[in-house]
């Protein structure tokens, strides 16, 4: 199995979910989608809208590390703990590069 795959983390509830790497040692946020949420999808840290991207979708335009996204959007740290557990037995496992 390869570090770079795409990888997804939910919430307990499932409503937040995010599509991740592990890219070398750092989990690499590609995006966040909140489904109880219909605000348009939009790009971090532009706020630009995302045409045809699902609503309460939002897209990180570079790809921040874990904790750079924490603070783009802290209010969801619920997320980022579950994503932070998943990043954690992704390395234990030590899967090649």
């Amino acid at each position: 199995m390869r570090r770079d795959r795409l990888r997804t983390t939910r919430t307990q509830d499932g409503r937040k979910l995010a599509i991740w790497q592990l890219e070398g040692v750092s989990a690499r946020i590609l995006c966040a989608q909140f489904t109880a949420e219909s605000f348009t999808a939009y790009r971090v840290p532009l706020r630009a809208p995302v045409p045809g991207a699902q609503p309460g979708t939002v897209v990180f335009d570079p790809y921040p590390d874990l904790a750079a996204a924490r603070e783009l959007l802290p209010e969801h740290d619920d997320l980022w703990d579950e994503l932070r557990d998943d990043y954690w037995a992704a390395l234990m496992k030590g899967e090649p590069l």
